[in-house]
């Protein structure tokens, strides 16, 4: 059975108005409301499709299997990390949702990579997910405008005028969706969020069962008619690691990891998160011994999920994967709890699809979890996916006009690639419905960018994971400044509000001033120095204010420089600013030296790789991984090798000089 309301019957049904009555509403949805836009799929992609589609005014309709699904984190209690935590600023530039729930619902904040510069900072957030949950509900069916909220199976889609193109392709426009008792709901176009539903089934040892995640129904119907739509698809598999009860864990054997204070929010519209520094939770750290590793060899035969000739994860690989690829060595595990009033703890690092039993043998064998109970033991799930290079950059496919994909549908892993694929498909959903060309974000101006154009021009034959090394420009698509970036794009096609813009604008003039100001306040070194009280210098050389900044040098500051410098301290009334500021000082002359490495690469694109280029050299720098590839495909250029799957912008440029630097030796040997 299926229920279905309104904005209007919100209330009603929350608390507790018959099925039938809210039933009985089915006309005015499917046959007299005409939507604009469809989103088929309640999970992170979905909310952000249907909430950025709602935002720009268009009548829109979230069609998913269960209410109290919607906003579910299915797999880990965490938000962001590397690359990733950039994806949900640029989600919260654009006015998306995620970023300020993850504010509302964090439970420990932290910000990873320190140590490196601001432009791979991390920002990172262990979520409570009841929390998420219920804000994220409330988010979507209580203040979003525009959005009704249909309960029930989506079985295949209205697909309309089916003809041959121009170029000799069949193609066709998608009209609406159709549900499992056939109902037809019509609309301009429709979005599809499905994660690991399509003919999703469940491993564990050698048991198999068809669903999209433990107590849901995987979508077969659809995954029919999308490979009756001719589209090229492939199959992947994730995991997830068993679940443990809290107090049944001993810590003290444990390395204990704390939050930052203060916690820095993900969201440009807040400046502190809701919870105060002193009441977050920590995460422990513990590690794995030999006796894992014996008990995955001595039981794989009974291990399914690892021997299916599907792909898997790199990036997040089972714990059986990491031993059989990683023999001998010890891997971290973190304990994650999954909220204040949880006694759920979350062992990341520690997926695994044994059989029940050696599960608990293998979770026994852990340091400070001899005695764990496992509350729900770890699985497998293998589902399919659509090609992504079947779909524009604005992930509408090539052959189905109207019908637009976003998140693990597309061979993405991960919930932050998810909401980001979701947002832009929710706005150029309704930029089609508007008859307005679609939004994109390029390379240059995005993380977004960079994994829409991997994912759209290269494809993928393992689940895709966002990382700041796939970046080219990443010095200048820093978590700081997402909002310059991306909010006056967003604000020029409807999808952010007046209240985000104008913060934007004000801090941008905020930042214009304090660089003119900085740049124009000249004195000798000797000068500087002696007023800021660090070693002297006997330089006359004339310094501005703006050069003398060091990040790394905490007695050169523009708080400092304000101390001596009276036209700077109005700067320092906004330390927001001016860490802003600091970042942009630093990365200013990095910048240009990095679009001068991307300029190089590109000119030289067509440059030939020798046959017998030792690609195993120290001199490259390259990771196990790159190495694989590159040994594997053996690219005939540099712009061949730019199109592996993995091969990052950095390693590019090492190629192009080592390759470079070998030629040169060679023609000298030859004079």
């Amino acid at each position: 059975m299926w229920s279905i309301f309104s904005k209007s019957l919100v209330c009603k049904c929350l608390q507790g108005i018959l099925q039938t009555d809210c039933r009985a509403h089915l006309s005015y949805f499917s046959k007299e409301k005409q939507y604009n836009v469809i989103v088929v799929g309640g999970g992170h992609a979905g909310a952000e499709a249907c909430s950025a589609a709602a935002r720009m005014g268009c009548q829109t309709l979230l069609v998913t299997h269960k209410r109290d699904t919607v906003g579910e984190m299915s797999c880990n209690p965490s938000f962001g990390g590397i690359g990733k935590g950039h994806l949900i600023r640029e989600i919260d530039a654009l006015d998306g949702v995620c970023g300020r729930i993850c504010d509302l619902s964090g439970i420990q904040y932290k910000i990873l990579n320190r140590r490196k510069g601001p432009a791979v900072w991390g920002y990172r957030a262990q979520i409570d997910r009841q929390l998420y949950k219920k804000y994220m509900q409330n988010e979507l069916f209580e203040k979003t405008p525009n959005l009704d909220v249909l309960f029930a199976p989506v079985e295949d889609l209205i697909i309309e005028n089916i003809h041959v193109d121009v170029n000799n392709r069949t193609v066709a426009e998608c009209k609406g969706i159709i549900l499992n008792d056939r109902t037809k709901i019509k609309s301009d176009t429709v979005v599809i969020t499905t994660g690991t539903f399509l003919n999703g089934q469940i491993n564990m040892g050698l048991k198999v069962f068809p669903a999209g995640r433990i107590g849901d129904e995987p979508a077969i119907g659809l995954a029919n008619t999308l490979k009756s739509l001719n589209l090229s698809m492939g199959r992947l598999k994730t995991g997830t690691p068993p679940r443990l009860k809290a107090d049944t864990i001993d810590y003290k054997r444990t390395e204990i990891q704390k939050g930052d204070n203060p916690p820095l929010p993900f969201s440009f519209m807040n400046d502190s998160v809701w919870i105060h520094p002193n009441d977050q939770l920590v995460c422990y750290i513990t590690k794995t011994t030999s006796k894992i590793e014996s008990i995955v060899k001595e039981n794989i035969h009974l291990n399914r999920h690892v021997f299916e000739e599907v792909t898997g994860p790199r990036y997040c690989p089972s714990i059986e994967s990491k031993v059989l690829k990683f023999g001998g060595r010890q891997h971290q595990l973190w304990l994650e709890p999954e909220g204040l009033n949880s006694d759920v703890i979350y062992p990341n690092g520690l997926s695994c699809t044994l059989p029940e039993d050696l599960q608990e043998h293998l979770v026994h064998s852990i340091p400070a979890l001899e005695n764990a109970v496992i509350l729900r033991p770890g699985y497998g799930v293998e589902y399919d996916f659509v090609n992504p290079m079947e779909l524009n950059p604005s992930l509408e496919v090539k052959k189905v006009e109207g019908l637009f994909l976003a998140g693990q549908i597309n061979g993405t892993t991960g919930y932050e690639e998810a909401a980001s694929q979701g947002i832009l498909a929710g706005i150029n959903a309704a930029l089609k419905t508007l008859q307005s060309p679609p939004l994109t974000i390029s390379r240059t101006e995005g993380y977004i960018g960079v994994m829409i154009d991997d994912l759209t021009t290269r494809g993928t034959t393992e689940p895709y994971r966002m990382f700041t090394s796939r970046a080219e420009f990443r010095l200048t698509l820093r978590p700081d400044n997402a909002d310059q970036r991306l909010t006056a794009k967003g604000y020029a096609v409807g999808c952010v509000s007046r209240e985000r813009y104008q913060k934007m604008m004000d801090i941008g003039k905020k930042l214009q001033e304090g660089v003119s100001l900085l740049k124009n306040i000249h004195r000798p070194v000797s000068h500087w120095r002696r007023l800021i009280g660090v070693i002297p210098s006997k330089s006359v050389e004339q310094k501005t204010a703006w050069q003398m900044i060091d990040v790394y040098n905490e007695k050169i500051t523009i708080n400092k420089l304000a101390e001596v410098e009276p036209a700077l301290l109005p700067l320092t009334y906004d330390q927001a600013v001016v860490h802003r500021l600091h970042v942009e000082a630093l990365y200013e002359r990095a910048i240009l030296e990095q679009s001068d490495e991307v300029k190089e690469v590109r000119e030289n694109e067509t440059l030939l790789l020798p046959n017998d280029l030792n690609y195993n050299s120290e001199s490259l720098s390259l990771s196990m991984e790159e190495r694989e590839k590159l040994m594997i495909v053996q690219p005939q250029t540099i712009a061949a090798a730019s199109r592996i799957p993995g091969i990052t912008p950095s390693s590019l440029f090492r190629l192009l000089r080592f390759v470079k630097q070998r030629n040169d030796v060679i023609l000298d040997l030859a004079r």
